[in-house]
């Protein structure tokens, strides 16, 4: 049976723009992302998002925003 690919939180980013840049950072270092509003009622620049990749590429994209200094 095959094992099917499961998408592991990196980081909680603290708006909407925060989470764009980390997932284009992402995007252009080849990494599949996505990232997920964590509340409904709340505006997009208060909120927090879960900032997603797949499991086996977790710790590379964790390194990635070591490295960009995008994990505040």
């Amino acid at each position: 049976m095959p094992k099917t690919a499961s998408w592991k939180v990196i980081h909680m980013a603290r708006s909407e723009k925060r989470a764009e840049e980390i997932l284009a950072l992402l995007e252009r270092e080849g990494i599949l992302a996505r990232s997920r509003q964590v509340y409904r009622t709340v505006s997009s620049e208060e909120n927090y998002y879960e900032i997603m990749v797949l499991g086996a590429e977790a710790m590379e994209a964790r390194q990635l925003l070591i490295e960009n200094n995008l994990l505040m």
